[in-house]
């Protein structure tokens, strides 16, 4: 006589993902704020991208000398130079420096 038993699949197998960690990544965001005439403002947003391989610049198109509302770079000092750029675009046309924040944000 053949005999079949039967395993439940929670007991046989491992959950396939594991629900009881967060698996969110966080990742800092440099921001900085600029103003003329108290009612017009341009931000500038640097990061590190969610897989930690590129640094991502955020700036309006206007006031980046390539034209680019978005650009990546592979090290953090070529980001840091395009920003400075960019500033010395915005303080050129009579702009100031009103904030400058750092962030950590969270990633899903």
């Amino acid at each position: 006589m053949n005999t079949v038993t039967a395993i439940s699949p929670g007991d046989a197998y491992p959950s396939a993902v594991d629900r009881s960690r967060r698996n969110n990544c966080h990742i800092r965001v440099l921001r900085w704020t600029f103003r003329r005439d108290r009612n017009e403002a341009v931000v500038c947003e640097l990061a590190l991208t969610g897989e930690d391989r590129e640094y991502e610049l955020r700036a309006p198109a206007e006031w980046n000398p390539t034209g680019r509302a978005v650009e990546r770079f592979d090290d953090a000092l070529t980001a840091f130079q395009r920003h400075a750029m960019i500033e010395r675009c915005l303080l050129d046309e009579g702009w100031e420096l009103d904030t400058f924040e750092s962030e950590r944000v969270t990633v899903h």
